[in-house]
């Protein structure tokens, strides 16, 4: 009997593993650039270059770009100045897989957990880096369910049973880069940039929407830049400004009615000054490379082949459990997060210039209706003071954030599926006494998560003949009293009979929408003629 096969695409990852390694390095304060005082702050972003799977290992390549600030002074001056210095530490490593994934889909996700930055003396830096790297290997899975039967003959009375089953189908993965320019003007009233002495660039309230065979993407650019103006003995100047950009993604295959999941990695910036209309160097130009990550989802229904039978003949089933992954909520929800620290220990505080931050997932816990979320944003306050001698500084702080995201579903959740993602979407910081400060922002918390349900199709179906005597010795009628574990289709089969025969001929079903009997009713069963 031949049976009716469909194919469901699915993402299936093959095989992750996550690894830390630290990167070490001293490095020399080049000749052109003032002696060390202070290290004031630092920074780094991590870029992958390459990842190829070999084997059960997978080779990376690329670095880790880091820029930090400090005070510095010239030999026989006494003022101390702002004055930074850049540097890259290479990535060479080897991640062990636990599988041979060399013709799969490979992709290398960097994190920079920590990055510390420390005076030898006043030429020579040392940089320490954290860094986490998750390989992924993934395969589209092509996954065959039964649907139907292709054909029957009337003679066989074949029964089938079928259920509706409503899943969510991957339509689109792919990864892409996006390039952002924007540019804006130092105000009026503040002078005119000489040199850059320091920038910050951070993506906030990121969006995207589906459109036909496309993806569109907004969100903020926080841009804060720190510069040493063209008048004498004038103090470092610096001005924060919110640029919104947006821009567009070319998503073949993709419709409006898809479900998308967006992931971003800034990968790059580059801020440059040029002259504005006036011929005043005060026009600031930012790039931008955001790595994308892109999955778009279709949700479907499908009618699956689940079982059959035959009242007169025997039919014999080869069944297969296959896994759909139902969508259970796609949520982008934001929570609260401030805490106070005191300041004592630092330089007298005169006035906080920026604040930035990233969001960090510390746990996740899958409870009854949803998933609590636990971390904190890792937040860099920058500012000056009255001191001369250490004009300025910056403070790390951990300002811890809990969020519930709910997931209703008539679905068992304790197992589902999830991805979330954490973007800082406002920060700030204040003083609110001499020697205290209150940090507050909001963390966007991107989600999406799946059920996974196993059902059983039949792929395969063969007919054959009862024996004579066989089939004489099912009984032609007889009274049966339901335990009210059964269905009538469970009924069916085990008496040789139909559901529409049990139905037509007992009136206690006459009413029932559901094919579930009740404890402790009475049927006649009546064994189909062949």
């Amino acid at each position: 009997m031949r049976i009716d096969r469909e194919e469901i695409h699915e993402n299936k990852i093959v095989c992750s593993n996550t690894m830390q390694i630290t990167l070490d390095d001293d490095f020399n304060v080049p000749d052109s650039k003032a002696d060390i005082e202070t290290i004031v702050k630092e920074r780094g972003s991590v870029h992958i270059d390459t990842v190829k799977a070999v084997g059960d290992r997978a080779e990376v390549t690329g670095g880790m770009d880091f820029a930090v600030l400090y005070a510095g002074s010239e030999s026989g001056e006494k003022s101390v100045l702002p004055v930074k210095m850049t540097g890259t530490m290479n990535i060479g490593e080897v991640v062990n897989l636990s599988g041979d994934c060399e013709n799969t889909y490979v992709s290398c996700q960097a994190k920079l957990e920590d990055i510390t930055v420390k005076m030898i003396h006043s030429r020579k830096l040392s940089v320490k880096a954290i860094i986490s790297l998750t390989v992924v290997c993934e395969e589209i899975h092509d996954t065959p369910i039964g649907c139907g039967l292709l054909e029957m003959q009337d003679e066989d009375k074949l029964q089938l049973k079928t259920t509706d089953v409503e899943y969510s189908q991957l339509a689109v993965t792919m990864r892409d880069n996006l390039r952002i320019r924007e540019s804006f003007l130092i105000p009026a009233g503040k002078p005119e940039v000489a040199e850059l002495l320091w920038e910050d660039v951070d993506v906030r309230s990121f969006t995207t929407r589906l459109t036909d065979d496309g993806m569109e993407i907004a969100g903020e650019m926080n841009v804060f830049v720190m510069y040493s103006s063209t008048e004498e003995n004038s103090m470092a100047q610096w001005y924060e400004t919110t640029q919104n950009f947006s821009g567009k993604l070319d998503v073949a295959g993709c419709t409006p009615d898809m479900i998308s999941y967006v992931k971003y990695y800034p990968v790059n910036s580059n801020v440059e000054v040029k002259p504005d209309y006036d011929g005043e160097n005060k026009e600031v130009q930012v790039e931008l490379v955001l790595a994308l990550d892109v999955k778009v989802y279709e949700e479907k229904e499908k009618t699956i082949l689940t079982d059959v039978y035959s009242p007169v003949k025997n039919v014999i089933n080869t069944t297969q459990t296959s896994v759909f992954h139902k969508l259970l909520v796609r949520n982008n929800s934001r929570c609260r997060a401030s805490d106070r620290m005191n300041t004592g220990e630092y330089t007298n505080i005169l006035q906080i210039c920026n604040c930035t931050g990233v969001a960090q997932i510390d746990d996740i816990t899958v409870e009854e209706d949803g998933l609590l979320v636990d971390g904190a944003i890792i937040a860099n306050v920058f500012y000056v003071t009255a001191n001369d001698a250490a004009p300025m500084g910056s403070i790390r702080a951990a300002v811890p954030f809990s969020n519930k995201i709910q997931v209703k579903s008539d679905e068992e959740i304790t197992n589902m599926e999830y991805v979330v993602n954490a973007g800082v979407e406002q920060l700030s910081a204040a003083m609110t006494g001499s020697n205290e400060m209150e940090i507050k922002g909001s963390v966007g918390l991107d989600a999406i998560c799946f059920a996974p349900c196993e059902t059983e199709s039949v792929m395969e179906c063969e007919v054959e003949e009862y024996e004579e005597n066989e089939f004489l010795k099912f009984p032609s009628i007889i009274g049966y009293i339901a335990t009210g574990e059964e269905t009538l289709w469970d009924i069916a089969k085990k008496y040789h009979t139909t559901v529409d025969s049990i139905k037509n001929g007992n009136h206690v079903l006459a009413d029932r929408a559901s094919e579930r009997v009740k404890r402790g009713d009475k049927l006649l069963l009546v064994k189909a003629a062949r």
